[in-house]
């Protein structure tokens, strides 16, 4: 059976359409879509990959970790400022710098496993951060030095127990890398004041 042209023409815009929709299909990349199993979840957006489901222990961890490290950063940065000893200062430095690193990588692991982080300290947090802001010299050393030395000892407790309870592997290994780092900081507050005692 012959077509008439106009029928000819109807049936080549059909398969020209067909033809189009099914190379878009296989171009895309989005899930249900040929190859895009084949990806890993590194490679697929964020908004794409499935939740992570984490208890409310990693979840409290992760938020304290973070209002904590911006509490020390600013901490630290004081120190700088109004410390009126060189071990006081060179703390202050080292105390901002590590902790600023430390809350990028937390930053990182929050974004890659679905974590929405707060983005400011807590009431208590902002408080320690405002008295200290008042205080200067021999006042500032001695009272920084001594809420450096409880801040810390509790830290360590929290990161060693997400190292080794946690349920999230990548909270623990961050949790179980910052340890040392967390140590470092604490001796280096009690021979601060144990040098001052003297």
């Amino acid at each position: 059976m012959k077509l008439s042209s106009t029928k000819t023409f109807a049936v080549a815009a059909g398969f020209a359409f067909l033809a189009a929709v099914g190379c878009s299909n296989t171009n895309r990349t989005g899930p249900g879509n040929p190859g895009y199993a084949d990806r890993t979840a590194a490679d697929r957006p964020a908004t794409d990959r499935p939740a992570t489901t984490l208890n409310s222990t990693d979840r409290d961890f992760a938020a304290k970790a973070a209002q904590g490290g911006m509490a020390e950063v600013a901490l630290g940065n004081l120190a700088q400022q109004q410390g009126s000893s060189a071990k006081v200062k060179d703390y202050g430095k080292k105390l901002a710098a590590d902790h600023d690193k430390a809350n990028k990588e937390l930053m990182q692991v929050a974004s890659r496993e679905g974590i929405t982080l707060p983005t400011s300290m807590d009431e208590k947090q902002q408080k320690t951060v405002d008295k200290f802001s008042k205080l200067s010299g021999a006042r500032f050393d001695r009272e920084f030095l001594n809420d450096s030395v409880k801040d810390h000892e509790e830290d360590i407790a929290e990161f060693q127990k997400e190292a080794s309870q946690g349920s999230d592997p990548a909270l623990r290994d961050f949790a179980a890398s910052h340890v040392s780092t967390l140590q470092d900081h604490l001796d280096t507050a009690q021979n601060a004041l144990k040098s001052r005692n003297k």
